[in-house]
C-alpha cells in the first residue's frame, strides 16, 4: 500500500496497488489446459467445410466437443469485462483453430486430445477432476478412431485392457466391487444362454473373466456381497437393442461407471490401468450395439 501527500495540504491518501488476477492452483491449472484445448477443438471441427467423408461422425465430436467444454466450465478470461485500470490481465490460454482445417487434422486433434486428457486424469489432485478428465480422454479416443475409419486416415486404437487380477487387488475390493462384477457376470452368463454361437462364445468368455474377478475379490477377503437374482432389461427398441444386446451393454455400463468412480479415488500409478479397464467396458459397449455418450461413465442428466 502507496501513502501519499494529498494535494489539498498535509492529509494523507492512502492508494492501493492495482488488482492482481489469482494465480491458478494445480487443479485450475489442468481445468483451464483442459479446457483451452477442448475450445480448440470444437473452433477447428467448426472450420471444416464440406467433408466428403465422415461427415456425421464431425458432427458428433462437435457436440461432444460444446458437452466437454461446458463441464469444464470453460476457458477462463481474467476480468471477460475489462482490466481494471493499472491491471495486467494474463494472456489467454491459446484456443486458436487449425488454418483451413480437414478431418484429418480433426483426427490428430482427438488423439493428441485423448492423450493430454489422460495424462492429465492421471495427475488431476481432486477426485472429480480426475474422472472428468478420464471421461473426456475416453470420448475423444473414441471420436477420433470413428473418425479415422470414417475418412481412411491411418487407424487410431484406442488404449484398452480387461480388468486383470492385479490391478482389482491393488485397487482395494469390497462389497460393492464385488456385486458390480456379479451382476455383470450374470448379466452375461443369460447372454450366453440366448444368443447365437458366435456371441455366445464371446458372451461365456465374458461371464467367465467376471467370475475370475468375484472369486479373486472374494478370496482377497471382500464382502461376499452377491444377490441370487439381478434384474435384466428387456429389448431397448428406441436404442435398436434386442433384450440380449441391451443386457450385455448395461452391464459393461455398470463396468464402466465403477472402474472410472475408482479411479477418482485412486494413486496416480494406479489410475492407468483402471482408465484402460474404463476403456476396454467402453468398447464392449460399442460391440454389443450401444452407443457412447458424451461423457462416457459419467451420469447422464
Amino acid at each position: 500500500m502507496l501513502v501519499a501527500l494529498s494535494s489539498a495540504g498535509c492529509g494523507l491518501r492512502l492508494d492501493t496497488a492495482p488488482p492482481e488476477a489469482p494465480n491458478p492452483d494445480p487443479a485450475e491449472e489442468l481445468r483451464q489446459e483442459a479446457a483451452a484445448r477442448t475450445a480448440t477443438l470444437a473452433a477447428t471441427v467448426g472450420g471444416v467445410t464440406d467433408p466428403e467423408d465422415g461427415a456425421a461422425v464431425l458432427e458428433r465430436v462437435a457436440v461432444h466437443a460444446d458437452v466437454h467444454l461446458d463441464a469444464l466450465g470453460g476457458v477462463w478470461v481474467a476480468w471477460p469485462g475489462g482490466a481494471p485500470e493499472g491491471a495486467t490481465p494474463p494472456p489467454p490460454p491459446p484456443t486458436a483453430p487449425v488454418d483451413d482445417p480437414s478431418a484429418a487434422d480433426v483426427v490428430e486433434l482427438l488423439a493428441t486430445g485423448a492423450s493430454e486428457a489422460r495424462e492429465a486424469a492421471v495427475a488431476a489432485p481432486t477426485e472429480d477432476l480426475a474422472v472428468l478428465l478420464a471421461s473426456v480422454s475416453l470420448s475423444r479416443s473414441r471420436g477420433a478412431a470413428d473418425l479415422a475409419t470414417a475418412v481412411g486416415a491411418p487407424p487410431v486404437e484406442p488404449a484398452a485392457a480387461p480388468m486383470n487380477r492385479d490391478t482389482l487387488l491393488a485397487r482395494g475390493v469390497d462389497g460393492p466391487t464385488v456385486q458390480v462384477l456379479d451382476q455383470a457376470r450374470y448379466a452375461y452368463e443369460a447372454v450366453a444362454a440366448r444368443t447365437s454361437e458366435v456371441s455366445r462364445e464371446s458372451a461365456k468368455a465374458r461371464a467367465d473373466h467376471l467370475q475370475l474377478l468375484v472369486d479373486v475379490a472374494i478370496e482377497a477377503g471382500a464382502p461376499d456381497a452377491r444377490l441370487g437374482v439381478y434384474s435384466l432389461p428387456g429389448a431397448d427398441e428406441e436404442a435398436g437393442l434386442n433384450a440380449e444386446q441391451a443386457a450385455a451393454v448395461r452391464a459393461e455400463t455398470l463396468l464402466l461407471e465403477h472402474w472410472l468412480f475408482s479411479l477418482g479415488r485412486a494413486d496416480a500409478d494406479l489410475r492407468p490401468a483402471l482408465l484402460d479397464a474404463a476403456a476396454a467396458a467402453a468398447a464392449r459397449i460399442l460391440e454389443w450395439g450401444g452407443t457412447l455418450p458424451a461423457l462416457p461413465g459419467l451420469p447422464r442428466d
